[in-house]
């Protein structure tokens, strides 16, 4: 199908001409990037991915969504793919597609708020290859992402800023109104930019949707809007349909083989409801057809990435956990050993969306999701089944009694002031407007109370402000990065390089010396890259850098005493012998994990389960010797993509570090050991 679209016209030229088409309808494929997550976490190769490319430019989608979000890091952590090197290639393939990234305001693609300085150096690297820049800020505030759409529509690229959506009793089509007309005031215009409705956890009905959309086309009717929709309450399908016969130009599907319970809807089923419905989807059918074929070659490979929590659940008009991050979350339980948790959890969260009130998407969804999940374990770990039960009953007969303090009971009052004791630092900056100001205003007092204990008025009176404070950020010394990131190399560092660490610091070192030492593993077929030579075959053939060459397994040795086994590879038929540590080796090897003591304030425990990437603060990396302050930043855990700072308890000198770096740890699991100043231990 000709496009009307050109990539290498003006971003206006192409908005005018999607404005100019009648009764026709456009797609946007989430599937590299956005179902990819949702599904599978992001660990589909770009092996499997690229080769959909031709496809995706013959059926003429409007955009393709290959970047951003959390597939940024999940390239560098475990794919191994370079997001530079991945949209380059994508751009050559899609000559008359658009290609798209997401990009969530002030936090780019990284988990913490950045200056505008980093912001700007992180989009003007990618402009040359990303076309359409999605973004959207997770409480709606506009001025976080002005940062971002200045650079892009400075650059001449497409801007798509997105409300965040979801179904309450305050968000109302008049708010939703509102918050449009903030960001056309911002940039420039119903003619300047893409509108998306970025309805993370799929909770908008069809009814509504159609709704929203034809008033805010009656207010502006030059807006071009982009229905972005999970299918996670399993009505996805007529939403979306919903959404174009209100007038929305461009909607987001995947490939039905990628289509499963937490992604967007399959594409082939909207065309065709589109078709009964009047309207004239813009695809060509066959290469549509031909790419879920090809996606069905080898989604096999992934099963062990998909959600252990499989099928629709209506329920998440309750809990609005978003669909990226609805299967890691059960990962995570299942992993941590609390999966009979989660149904406490999600009600948990409902609850806990009502008290405080924002929109869980990233880092909300995270911020709602690590709450809820310490609060249940906790709550379990002191009293069992009952205590959360209790804990359960008194929120229902709170929130369902309106929220009154005043005529709610003292033993229920006083279960609440426990809800929030352990609080993290996002759910405190959260409150304390860290973020930008909640949208529907800030919570009870009692739940500052919660949070931050008797000297709540204190911290609120003097931290709480309703300007965002990521957007007061200093400019980052940019150049004591690209130094540390030297010394880390041992060499100069690439601009794309230190770009990467500006995000992901510990993920783009591992990352760059993997390359180094084994080259770009992209090439390497999927079933070899997760279970390597010998389960499916014996040798493979590939091209690198223009070249072809050839790797096959001639033997593995038996386990030595010393736990390690000989492996013999012919390399482009020249043999090759390698020295393998056994995992049951690896294991036998290990120190058992040490636990923090709570009655010692020198130890520093993790707070909560998840990954140690960072020892010390962003400025200092801490070592042995080193003196901290009670209150110091001494470590930083990620958990499903938000920073936890780890905290001193008492001010001493640091005699040990026990948990390595990029290491996986456990709640209350020993990090650092501090001599107190006293010399003992305290209470």
């Amino acid at each position: 199908m000709p496009s009307p679209f050109d990539p290498n016209r003006s971003a206006r030229q192409n908005l005018a001409a999607l404005r100019r088409t009648k009764n026709k309808v456009f797609f946007v494929s989430t599937g590299p990037r956005d179902t990819g997550q949702s599904d599978y976490k992001n660990r589909h190769t770009f092996r499997d991915l690229i080769g959909l490319a031709p496809l995706y430019e013959e059926a003429g989608y409007f955009a393709v969504e290959i970047h951003g979000g959390a597939r940024f890091h999940q390239d560098l952590m475990h794919n191994k793919t370079d997001p530079f090197g991945e949209t380059r290639v994508w751009k050559a393939e899609l000559r008359h597609t658009f290609t798209q990234t997401l990009i969530r305001s002030t936090n780019a693609f990284g988990y913490r708020a950045y200056p505008r300085n980093v912001l700007r150096r992180t989009v003007e690297a990618f402009l040359p290859t990303i076309d359409v820049w999605r973004c959207f800020d997770f409480v709606n505030h506009v001025p976080n992402m002005v940062p971002v759409g200045e650079a892009v529509l400075e650059g001449g690229r497409i801007f798509e800023p997105a409300i965040s959506y979801t179904e309450s009793a305050q968000t109302t089509d008049e708010y939703y109104l509102k918050v449009t007309r903030d960001i056309l005031d911002a940039f420039g215009g119903p003619k300047n930019i893409i509108l998306a409705i970025k309805d993370m956890a799929g909770v908008g009905s069809p009814a509504r949707i159609h709704r929203l959309v034809d008033k805010m086309l009656q207010k502006w009717p030059e807006l071009i809007i982009d229905y972005h929709r999970h299918t996670t309450d399993g009505l996805a399908v007529p939403a979306v349909v919903e959404a174009a016969k209100a007038g929305a130009k461009l909607i987001d599907v995947t490939d039905d083989g990628f289509s499963r319970f937490y992604g967007q809807p399959p594409v082939q089923a909207v065309m065709a409801l589109l078709k009964e419905q009047g309207l004239t989807p813009c695809l060509e059918m066959d290469p549509v057809i031909e790419a879920t074929d090809r996606v069905r070659g080898f989604i096999r490979h992934y099963d062990r990435y998909e959600s252990p929590y499989r099928g629709f659940a209506h329920d998440v008009t309750e809990h609005r956990m978003p669909g990226g991050a609805f299967p890691s979350s059960f990962e995570q339980a299942e992993k941590g050993g609390f999966l009979d948790l989660m149904p406490a959890i999600l009600k948990g969260m409902a609850f806990g969306n009502k008290i405080i009130q924002y929109f869980d998407v990233t880092p909300g969804s995270q911020i709602s999701w690590t709450t809820w999940a310490a609060i249940m374990q906790r709550t379990h770990k002191d009293g069992g089944d009952d205590a959360v039960t209790r804990l359960l009953n008194t929120l229902g007969r709170f929130v369902k009694g309106g929220q009154k303090w005043s005529k709610t009971s003292a033993e229920d009052q006083e279960v609440l002031l426990t809800v929030y004791g352990g609080a993290t630092d996002d759910l405190k900056n959260l409150l304390l407007g860290a973020y930008g100001p909640l949208p529907f205003g800030w919570p009870a007092e009692w739940v500052y109370r919660s949070a931050f204990g008797e000297d709540w008025e204190a911290v609120v009176a003097k931290q709480r402000s309703n300007a965002s404070k990521a957007l007061q950020l200093e400019d980052e010394d940019i150049l004591t990065s690209w130094a540390k990131l030297k010394a880390e190399l041992g060499r100069m560092p690439a601009e794309e390089e230190l770009i990467l660490y500006l995000a992901h610091p510990q993920a783009t070192v591992d990352f760059v010396k993997f390359r180094e030492k084994f080259g770009d593993t992209t090439c390497l077929p999927t079933h070899v890259w997760f279970d390597g030579l010998g389960k499916h075959c014996k040798a493979i053939d590939f091209m690198l850098g223009g070249k072809p060459h050839r790797i096959e397994l001639v033997s593995i040795g038996a386990t030595g005493e010393d736990g390690m086994r000989q492996v013999v590879l012919s390399v482009d038929n020249e043999m090759h012998v390698y020295s393998v540590e056994m995992p049951e080796a690896a294991a036998s090897g290990r120190v058992a994990k040490r636990m923090a003591e709570a009655a010692n304030a020198g130890h520093v425990g993790a707070p909560v389960k998840g990954n140690l990437w960072r020892i010390g603060n962003r400025t200092t990396e801490l070592a042995v010797g080193d003196r901290v302050e009670e209150g110091d930043e001494v470590a930083n855990l990620e958990v499903m993509k938000t920073e936890n700072a780890v905290h001193a308890r008492c001010s001493g000198k640091v005699t040990e570090i026990v948990a390595a770096k990029n290491a996986q740890v456990d709640v209350d699991e020993l990090l650092i050991v501090i001599e107190p100043d006293d010399g003992g231990d305290e209470d």
